[in-house]
């Protein structure tokens, strides 16, 4: 995977998580809470897609060698729910962690 790639997929998945994090310490509906995360995720990835397209369009057009390689610039979209299915585990870890804290507390 070219290491441009890499970077913006762990961008988008850090700034989706941290986002995914402030979501769950409120009471926002779960539907909510994913909708939010599928659209940063799409907005980064696909801004993305877009730019590196225009920059160099024979590097990260079509590339046949490596792990998600032949995929070209299609990787980027391919990850959008990759990453959104990531912060949805984040964000139900967190939310679990709460609700168990909450209930020792309480008893």
């Amino acid at each position: 995977m070219h290491p441009t790639f890499l970077g913006v997929i762990l961008f988008s998945l850090l700034i989706s998580s941290l986002i995914s994090y402030v979501l769950a310490k409120t009471t926002a509906n779960k539907w909510t809470r994913i909708l939010a995360v599928f659209c940063i995720n799409a907005l980064i990835l696909s801004i993305a897609s877009a730019y590196l397209y225009k920059m160099d369009v024979q590097t990260f057009h079509k590339q046949t060698e490596g792990l998600f390689e032949s995929l070209g610039i299609g990787t980027l979209l391919f990850f959008i729910p990759i990453n959104t299915f990531v912060n949805l585990l984040i964000m139900e870890f967190f939310i679990n962690k709460r609700n168990r804290l909450a209930d020792g507390r309480s008893n």
